[in-house]
């Protein structure tokens, strides 16, 4: 798996499309949403700019906080939030169909009481070694007023790149009720030319690095 995601970070630059959406409550339609391009230049230059912006104004609030935070993460090969020994401890809890792929599945036991990690199981690919799907709840609440963070993230094969293709987090938050953030790529273009043409903008501008990877940090706003 630690090979696996090494070789993840030989990739060429890409520029992913993300769709983002924050619900309150069980309502079906979102109070927000969110479109950002992120650039990614392997192995440790990452940023992002918002696209487009609609609804309530946490709603972009929130996905800044994440999208700084993954690019925070990136620039270390030794990333606070890699499911690697360093993080986690793992048990084998045997094998499940995944979208067709007999995987591996792991307990994962985070060794740090951080917002960052998550105590949960990992559905790894038998042949790449790949993690296809993670789900489970932070290691740690993100603040006072969040109870509970549950997260469901899967990977997948985008344009030759492993990556994230959704995620899905709830968090039950005091006095506001839940909360749920959605993300879904939409579309990823490689291409050297393509992602150079957009440098990652200066460290001065990153208001929120260090921030976990969690929306609800906005969600008190």
């Amino acid at each position: 798996m630690e090979a696996a995601r090494a070789r993840n970070k030989q990739t060429p630059p890409f520029l992913l499309t993300r769709e983002y959406k924050m619900f309150h409550g069980d309502d079906a339609m979102p109070d927000a949403q969110v479109k950002a391009e992120i650039n990614v230049v392997p192995p440790h230059e990452r940023d992002y700019r918002i696209v487009q912006s609609s609804g309530n104004d946490r709603g972009e609030k929130v996905v800044r906080k994440i999208l700084d935070h993954e690019a925070a993460a990136e620039k270390t090969d030794h990333s606070p939030t890699a499911v690697v020994r360093d993080n986690y401890e793992f048990s084998d809890q045997g094998r499940e169909v995944f979208e067709g792929v007999n995987c591996y599945v792991l307990g994962l036991k985070a060794r740090r009481e951080e917002p960052s990690l998550m105590n949960g199981r990992a559905w790894v690919d038998p042949n790449t070694f790949a993690i296809r799907k993670m789900e489970g709840t932070l290691a740690k609440s993100p603040s006072f007023w969040v109870k509970e963070v549950n997260v469901v993230v899967h990977f997948g094969n985008m344009g030759g790149v492993w990556t994230q293709t959704s995620s899905n987090a709830v968090a039950d938050v005091r006095v506001l009720g839940k909360y749920t953030v959605t993300g879904r790529a939409l579309e990823l273009q490689t291409g050297d030319a393509l992602a150079m043409n957009m440098p990652p903008r200066k460290s001065a501008e990153r208001q929120h690095e260090g921030v976990p990877a969690t929306f609800i940090y906005g969600a008190r706003r």
